[in-house]
């Protein structure tokens, strides 16, 4: 039983740096477990919003639409950020004339900031989008175009939305949310905890 427990705890402390992601969604939500390979208009449609994680532990330096948590995208306070962060994306592409989407997403970790606006999202495409997922880049009406009616919120780690593309052109609903990454001694303090554990087990 010592092996299997040693194997444990070392895959534990070794899976927990690249365990940021979406732990739960709700509503109108499909949850993609790998990125898609298209966001560009009419490559990803539904009645409900795609959500996907994107890239961990990226470097970013870029302005951002809204760091207030918690706070709504119709009350944003912009900001800046600079450091590494998780990425990861919410989309609505509806031309069927349903009812908005409506929706939470959970991370399990603190949201940092959350990006809308069609220019800071091609801003950070490139640096912090999924590898192999083709983004619309350039695409004037992307983001939070029809606000106030589509908006975020953003409450600790959950993110609720509430989206709708009615508008007299071809509009996409897209929002990249930045998470925190947790600091590197919290996993080495579980690894200390984890060797203490066996040494009072040999003992």
């Amino acid at each position: 039983m010592r092996p299997a427990t040693l194997a444990s705890f070392a895959a534990f402390g070794l899976a927990l740096p690249a365990s940021a992601a979406i732990v739960g969604v709700t509503g109108m939500t499909t949850w993609l477990g790998v990125p898609p390979p298209n966001c560009t208009p009419t490559a990803l449609t539904g009645q409900f919003a795609f959500c996907w994680d994107e890239q961990q532990n990226v470097l970013l330096n870029q302005p951002v639409d809204m760091v207030n948590n918690p706070g709504s995208s119709n009350a944003a306070v912009p900001g800046f950020v600079n450091g590494v962060y998780d990425s990861h994306f919410l989309h609505f592409d509806n031309q069927m004339g349903t009812p908005p989407a409506t929706g939470t997403i959970t991370f399990n970790n603190p949201i940092v900031a959350v990006i809308y606006g069609n220019n800071l999202l091609d801003l950070s495409d490139p640096t912090a989008g999924a590898f192999g997922t083709v983004y619309p880049t350039g695409f004037p009406f992307r983001g939070l175009f029809t606000a106030p009616s589509s908006f975020v919120t953003v409450l600790g780690n959950t993110l609720s939305f509430d989206l709708n593309t009615f508008h007299p052109v071809y509009v996409i609903d897209q929002v990249r949310v930045l998470t925190a990454v947790p600091a590197p001694g919290s996993f080495a303090l579980l690894t200390i905890a984890g060797g203490l554990v066996m040494r009072l087990r040999r003992s």
